[in-house]
């Protein structure tokens, strides 16, 4: 069994050369090796810093019999690609596809691509160790949940797989399949409460943590075997549950895992205090991540996300009092966008000045609301393209907004990065920043040229009215399946295991 994390030359060149290895990939391997009897390895191509062709090689070299490939949306054609490569070569082996993409849309990705035989949607430890076993067996896949397959030249999709509520039933990741890496995503809570429109939430609203003890012992393998420079806390939300974040902290001040590494981690504004940002400062938390994504009030409660502009203002004066650096999330091109907003976005930005600011642009990821109301042209959205390639945040020409002249995007993401050092009198911080992020920047540069002179992008009909479809579609889908599991992990939650009681329900539903 081989697990591929494909290159991504085409559709995201960021990850060319990037310093992590894959937390999904580690995650999978570590289930199917304490279920199967099986040669499991793993070839992370985007942290080997691997082209196709090399790729290709260390496929040929190993001869799996199933290869499972992961991509998000701007990589899924890069991941066909490499699949078919890989059956070109090796047509006895069978490819799965598993990732964000194919859990938004799993029969549509099965019929788009054919260079993959199965799809894995939902959370794939279980479901990828269930689909090798019955592989290996001669079984009929049919009764597997979580699976999408070819049968009789029709695609056919299992009931979806119920999300693990006791994440400490699985194994620790094998991160020792993958090559030593300069930092490693820990994954101490899957789900996120909240219903943002811009966001997938491929974990479900149902929050579940794995136990302090649990995390900890991760932490302390991964600093003592691998003596990484940094590890991120890759949870939507890793301070939901104030007390456990807490705990997780103090742990690892007990332990001097802080003092091995430095970290960092996404929390949301709602679920920070005085005493949290004064463990972190004392942690030395190397930057904490904040949703910001508006400065404007209507906007924040259209959006699902829960908060206000004095909850984020609240937020980075505690983190400053502290010295924890933050990194201000935002976005540009939310439902109904105008200039008008972006300015208050870009005041905002300015008024916190974070020691690291992020602006992106808004992208209809398929499964969220946007992608829906964009495929069906409305909040001011044109579906301009539905080539995966396009599905970027810094690059993509995926939108356009009836509000803003195609090029304002791109002109007022620049303007925004500048604004944020220059009145705040940071002007040796930008010429770091600029360097630091220099292949960013050229791409916001590059899709600004295209927005002037590049003319409309558009689909071709037939394929654009198809997808378009799709996309419409597939986010009431999704949506009626959280609200299902949102429900059946309310009934069935391991006793005292509730990382998300601080949230009303009102917010969560």
């Amino acid at each position: 069994m081989l697990l591929v994390n494909p290159p991504a030359t085409r559709s995201d060149p960021r990850n060319r050369g990037r310093f992590f290895g894959s937390p999904g990939l580690a995650h999978v391997a570590g289930y199917l090796r304490s279920a199967a009897d099986c040669e499991i390895a793993v070839v992370d191509s985007k942290l080997e810093r691997l082209d196709f062709e090399r790729t290709l090689e260390r496929i040929e070299d190993f001869r799996p019999d199933v290869i499972g490939f992961t991509a998000f949306t701007e990589q899924i054609k890069d991941a066909a690609r490499m699949a078919k490569l890989a059956k070109d070569r090796l047509p006895g082996a069978v490819t799965v596809i598993g990732g964000v993409h194919v859990t938004a849309l799993p029969r549509e990705t099965l019929v788009e691509f054919p260079e993959f035989d199965v799809a894995v949607y939902g959370e794939g430890e279980v479901t990828f160790a269930e689909l090798c076993l019955a592989l290996d067996s001669g079984r009929d896949v049919s009764g597997i949940d979580g699976l999408a397959w070819r049968e009789s030249g029709q695609v056919r999709l299992a009931n979806p797989r119920a999300r693990l509520l006791d994440l400490d039933a699985l194994p620790l990741p094998a991160w020792d399949l993958l090559p030593r890496a300069s930092i490693y995503f820990v994954q101490t809570i899957r789900g996120c409460p909240f219903a943002c429109r811009f966001c997938m939430n491929p974990n479900g609203k149902a929050v579940r943590a794995r136990s302090v003890e649990n995390v900890l012992a991760e932490l302390e393998w991964i600093v003592t075997t691998w003596e990484p420079s940094a590890v991120h806390f890759g949870d939507e939300i890793f301070t939901v549950d104030l007390d456990r974040a807490k705990a997780v902290l103090k742990g690892m001040i007990d332990r001097g895992i802080h003092e091995r590494i430095e970290w960092s981690c996404l929390t949301h504004v709602r679920f920070v205090d005085d005493e949290l940002f004064a463990l972190m400062g004392k942690l030395k938390v190397k930057a904490v991540g904040l949703g910001i994504e508006t400065g404007d009030e209507a906007i924040l409660k259209r959006m699902g996300k829960g908060t206000t502009i004095d909850m984020i203002l609240n937020a980075r004066k505690l983190a400053r009092k502290h010295g924890v650096p933050i990194i201000s999330l935002m976005i540009f091109g939310h439902p109904h966008e105008t200039v008008g907003t972006i300015w208050k976005t870009i005041k905002l930005a300015v008024r916190l000045n974070a020691e690291d600011p992020v602006f992106s642009t808004m992208i209809p990821y398929p499964g969220t609301e946007v992608a829906a109301l964009a495929a069906r042209g409305e909040a001011g959205y044109r579906l301009l393209s539905t080539d995966w390639d396009e599905y970027n945040m810094l690059s993509g020409r995926v939108l356009q907004f009836a509000n803003l002249p195609s090029w304002s995007i791109s002109v007022l993401h620049l303007f925004a990065y500048v604004s944020v050092f220059l009145w705040n009198f940071r002007f040796l911080d930008l010429v770091r920043y600029g360097w630091r992020n220099r292949g960013d920047a050229w791409l916001v540069v590059a899709k600004l040229v295209r927005d002037l002179f590049g003319g409309t992008r558009t689909s071709p009909s037939s394929e654009s009215g198809s997808r378009r479809t799709v996309l419409a579609e597939a986010e009431a889908v999704w949506r009626e399946w959280q609200v299902s599991e949102l429900r059946r992990a309310r009934r069935n939650r391991p006793a005292g295991r509730n990382p998300a009681q601080s949230v009303s329900r009102e917010s969560a539903s």
